[in-house]
């Protein structure tokens, strides 16, 4: 899974940006106004992850409760849970900080981006669903000056339910038309004609594109396939490829 730190995946699931790192980190020890930003960046970041770690445990305990509370019910008709309302309390503190320290940490790190540009270089980290990190990631690795490698993380294998995590899938290129998948597992599938490499329908933006390839790998290995290429997909297939 790509986005394993909380403060990353707050920061993807509000801005789509997507990072491998906390990169404000190496502005922290600069004296300007973008090491003041980056610091504040830093702890905020910090206390969010530990907020998210606190909350987590008081939402597990006030489940365990909550199950306690439900066997009772079933065994007898009555509930009585010592802590309960406790447990109950606690949770409902420890959201109320951690909705500020996310408010708090996507104004810092705007403020920090702002004035931080990040050039992706050679390769580059993608939701494959805008405002939705659960749905996974691609890495893209450039090819050539218009064509990217498309790489999914575990999660997005498993959102798609395809058996290539962190594996190349195939590659995009941007055209005039859109961005044209072309879905294969090995770079030498790419030079051979014989069904190993598949030509997807051009679509009209780079994420959809990346969906397209873990679509057709999904029905590649599913009872649905049936040996067929994309050209021999219904126009109902076609249109759930592309969206």
């Amino acid at each position: 899974m790509f986005l394993t730190d909380p403060a990353l995946r707050r920061i993807a699931a509000d801005t789509n940006d997507v990072l491998p790192e906390r990169l404000w980190r190496h502005d922290t020890a600069t004296l300007d106004p973008i090491g003041d930003l980056a610091r504040i960046l830093h702890r905020t970041a910090r206390d969010f992850t530990d907020s998210t770690e606190f909350l987590d445990q008081d939402l597990a305990r006030l489940a365990d409760l909550a199950t306690a509370s439900r066997q009772g019910l079933a065994a007898r008709a009555e509930v009585h849970v010592a802590g309960y309302p406790q447990a109950l309390t606690d949770v409902l503190t420890a959201l109320e900080r951690h909705t500020a320290l996310g408010a708090m940490l996507i104004t810092a790190y705007k403020a920090w981006r702002n004035h931080r540009p990040i050039h992706d270089g050679n390769e580059r980290h993608m939701l494959l669903y805008p405002a939705s990190p659960e749905r996974g990631v691609a890495t893209l690795r450039l090819k050539d000056p218009r064509t990217w490698l498309v790489v999914p993380d575990a999660e997005a294998a498993s959102a798609f339910d395809v058996p290539y995590p962190d594996r190349v899938v195939g590659e995009v290129t941007e055209t005039d038309q859109g961005w044209a998948p072309t879905a294969y597992t090995d770079a030498k599938h790419r030079q051979i004609t014989s069904g190993m490499a598949y030509p997807l329908p051009v679509c009209g933006d780079l994420a959809s594109a990346c969906r397209s390839l873990l679509r057709w790998w999904h029905l590649r290995h599913s009872d649905a396939w049936r040996n067929r290429t994309p050209a021999q997909l219904t126009p109902a297939e076609l249109a759930h490829l592309i969206s």
